[in-house]
């Protein structure tokens, strides 16, 4: 198992999401998501693409995080990061004329697990401007086309992410959608 410090150097959060403590209601709604993502850290894989949505507080940040233990307790390299980290990363780069050195860092880690795909992106419903889908998909299709490893989660519906974004999800032979149909349980802490 890697020590903590290189769990935290590689996006990890919180040390006791994992899979054994993910809490699933006694009438499911979460369960296909933590199987799912479960399943995608397995070397045995029949798919290398996982997009998990849902509502608020269900549980989806847990599954990257627990996701990211998993790989990283096998020695695969995996990286988790917000959709938001990136776009602040790739405006500070834009600045001090990093922004393709971060760009190819994003799409060339062996594992990425993205969380909060649209999540406080700028534009008026909070879905994200042009700029910084473009950036997204920038990433996404370039994972995508060398068949790398990705992870997302996102509050949206499938259908309101970028077309481009959601035709490679869509790919059944590479990728999973799953529902979180689990309900906010931060309240019942």
């Amino acid at each position: 198992m890697e020590s903590p410090v290189y769990q935290r150097q590689q996006g990890a959060r919180q040390a006791e999401q994992t899979f054994d403590n993910f809490r699933v209601p006694p009438k499911g709604g979460s369960r296909d998501a933590r199987d799912a993502a479960h399943a995608w850290t397995d070397a045995r894989a029949t798919f290398i693409w996982l997009l998990i949505y849902g509502g608020t507080g269900n549980g989806k940040s847990h599954l990257c995080n627990a996701a990211l233990r998993a790989l990283l307790g096998r020695g695969v390299s995996a990286r988790l990061t917000t959709a938001a980290t990136i776009l602040q990363a790739l405006r500070t780069g834009i600045q001090d004329h990093t922004a393709d050195e971060r760009m190819q860092g994003y799409q060339q880690v062996p594992t990425l697990i993205i969380d909060d795909l649209g999540a406080g992106m700028k534009h008026p419903e909070e879905r994200g401007s042009e700029w910084e889908w473009a950036r997204l998909e920038e990433i996404l299709v370039y994972r995508y086309e060398n068949v790398l490893p990705t992870m997302c989660t996102t509050n949206l519906q499938p259908s309101e992410l970028p077309e481009r974004i959601a035709s490679r999800f869509n790919d059944t032979a590479m990728s999973r959608i799953v529902h979180n149909a689990g309900g906010d349980y931060r309240g019942q802490k």
